[in-house]
This record gives C-alpha cells, structure tokens and sequence, in this order.
C-alpha cells in the first residue's frame, strides 16, 4: 500500500498521464487509472516492436532461443515483482489499478531500454 501512495504521489508530480486528449487525466480516480492504462498499452506496443526487431537481427537459432527465453523470463519477473510493489488487487481499492500500471510501465520502460541498446550497439558485436 506505501508503494501506491508514492506511485501516484510521483505520477501526479510528473505529469505522467494522458496528453491533452478527450480525456482529463487528473479528474477521478476512473480517469487516471485508464490513463495509466493506456500508457502501459502503449510501451508495451513498443516493448513487442523493440523484440521483434532484436529476433529479425539475429542470424542464430540459439540467439534466438536465448532471447526468447530471457523475454519470458523477465516477464515473469516484472509480473511478480509488481505483485510484490503493489500487493493484491483486493487489498489495493480504487487506487490499484493506477499503481499496478505504472508498476509494469516503469519495469517494461526499462526493459525497452535495454532492447534498445541491443539495436544501438550492433556494430559494435552485440549479440547476433
């Protein structure tokens, strides 16, 4: 519950939310959860084209194989340690869902990070 409380303390401060769109971000509870949802949406978009690219480059079976492993994997880590920051969904109220997708927001904004690099550093024998 402390994690939901610093969450939304820190997607208020940031301004994190939806662009000046149909839809006022900041007006309800209702309002910032799907905000926050669809920003997760939207990484995550980016999150697949970011992978596909990195298994397009890659010319070996195994490579392939070991991203596709490591890929599953650290969704399974992101899951469960977003369900260790946030709790459960029954113990989180109306505020859960809004930390719950900035939990995945933040980890996936890291993980296309890193898949981004692996794009940056190609011709310097990243891994093929």
């Amino acid at each position: 519950m402390r994690f939901m409380m610093i969450a939304v303390g820190t997607f208020m401060a940031l301004g994190i939310g939806c662009s000046a769109q149909a839809q006022d971000c900041d007006s309800t509870q209702v309002a910032m959860n799907q905000c926050a949802s669809k920003q997760y949406a939207a990484l995550d978009s980016e999150l697949n084209a970011q992978y596909k690219a990195q298994m397009a480059f890659l010319t070996s079976p195994a490579k392939k194989k070991a991203l596709q492993d490591a890929q599953k994997k650290w969704i399974a880590f992101r899951d469960a340690d977003c369900a260790y920051q946030v709790g459960k969904r029954e113990d989180g109220g109306s505020l859960w869902p809004l930390a719950q997708a900035q939990c995945l927001t933040e980890q996936t904004r890291t993980r296309v990070e890193q898949l981004k690099a692996y794009t940056a550093c190609r011709q310097e024998g990243c891994p093929k």
